[in-house]
C-alpha cells in the first residue's frame, strides 16, 4: 500500500500538471495581450501628444500672423492719421495765409478810402477857406 500511494499521488499530479500547462499558456497569452494593449495605448498617447503639439504650433503660427497683421494695420492707421494731420495743417496754413491777405487788402482798401475822404475833406476845407 505504501508503494501504491506514491504512484496514486503521481497519477493524480500528472493530469493536474497537464491541466496547469494550458492555464499557464492562457496566462502567458493574456500577458501578451496586455502588453500589446499597453503598446497600443502608448502609441495612441504618443500620437495624441504629437497631434496636440502640431495643433499648438499651428495655433501659435496663426496667432503670430494675426499679431503681425494687426501691427501692420496699426502702422497703416498711424500713417493715414499722420497724412491727414499734414493735410489739415496745410489747409489751415493756406486758410490763414488767405485770411491774412484778405485782411491786408481790406486794411489797404480802408486806408485808401480814408485817405480819399481826408483829401476830399481837405479840398472842401480849402475851398471853404477861399470862399471866406
Amino acid at each position: 500500500m505504501k508503494r501504491i500511494l506514491p504512484l496514486f499521488a503521481a497519477a493524480l499530479l500528472l493530469p493536474l500538471a497537464a491541466c496547469n500547462d494550458p492555464a499557464r499558456e492562457e496566462a502567458d497569452a493574456a500577458a501578451d495581450h496586455a502588453a500589446a494593449a499597453a503598446d497600443h495605448a502608448a502609441a495612441a498617447t504618443e500620437n495624441a501628444a504629437a497631434n496636440a503639439v502640431d495643433a499648438a504650433r499651428s495655433a501659435s503660427a496663426a496667432a503670430e500672423a494675426e499679431a503681425r497683421e494687426a501691427a501692420a494695420e496699426g502702422e497703416r492707421a498711424l500713417d493715414n492719421a499722420a497724412a491727414a494731420t499734414r493735410d489739415a495743417a496745410e489747409r489751415a496754413g493756406d486758410a490763414a495765409r488767405e485770411a491774412t491777405a484778405d485782411a491786408a487788402n481790406a486794411t489797404a482798401n480802408a486806408a485808401e478810402r480814408a485817405a480819399a475822404e481826408a483829401r476830399e475833406a481837405a479840398e472842401r476845407a480849402e475851398q471853404n477857406a477861399r470862399e471866406e
